[in-house]
């Protein structure tokens, strides 16, 4: 299974965030599985890339333009698909992508996600999205989400097929039966 995972690329987070991120990428691997991503080789993002890389696994980046350059892609990919612009980048990864997981991040994150879950909700993609939702780290959205369902923002069923895993495995489970939730 290709699973694409958007997390942060930032350099400056506590350090569990990293070891999340490097054992996430390693269960990924030794589940069969190829990781799509990014291809930054700071953050979040590239202790994902470590990971896998590190325990035989197969990384697709997909690159924007604006970050083509050698020293910030993560030299262990097996393949790298180089495009125009970040909006490029996006619908590529959801292109090769067979199901989604969301581990911790920031702006880009978040634009990633809710672009994604958009298109699912739309019925653009039928791909399965999970969230990492580590150190309860997604807690915020969540209840954002909730309230939004709950105030007529959202139909009743636009988020109940993502799901909010704190447990690595439990998340990668849903995700190769399909649903990304827990049903």
């Amino acid at each position: 299974m290709k699973i694409c995972v958007y997390c942060a690329s930032s350099k400056h987070l506590d350090q569990k965030y990293f070891e999340l991120g490097y054992k996430f990428g390693k269960l990924l691997a030794k589940r069969g599985h190829t990781l799509v991503y990014g291809g930054y080789n700071e953050g979040i993002m590239g202790k994902v890339a470590e990971g896998v890389s590190e325990n035989g696994g197969d990384i697709i980046a997909v690159v924007p333009k604006l970050f083509d350059t050698e020293d910030m892609t993560y030299p262990g990919c097996r393949e790298v698909i180089h495009t125009d612009t970040m909006s490029d980048r996006k619908s590529k990864m959801e292109e090769i992508a067979d199901g989604f997981a969301v581990l911790p991040g920031g702006i880009g994150t978040y634009d990633e996600f809710f672009g994604t879950l958009c298109l699912k909700m739309l019925g653009e993609l039928e791909k399965p999205i999970a969230i990492l939702n580590a150190f309860g780290y997604y807690e915020p959205m969540r209840r954002m989400l909730e309230q939004n369902q709950a105030e007529g923002f959202l139909d009743y069923g636009a988020i109940e097929d993502v799901g909010y895993f704190a447990d690595c495995e439990e998340l990668l489970s849903a995700l190769e039966e399909g649903t990304g939730s827990r049903k």
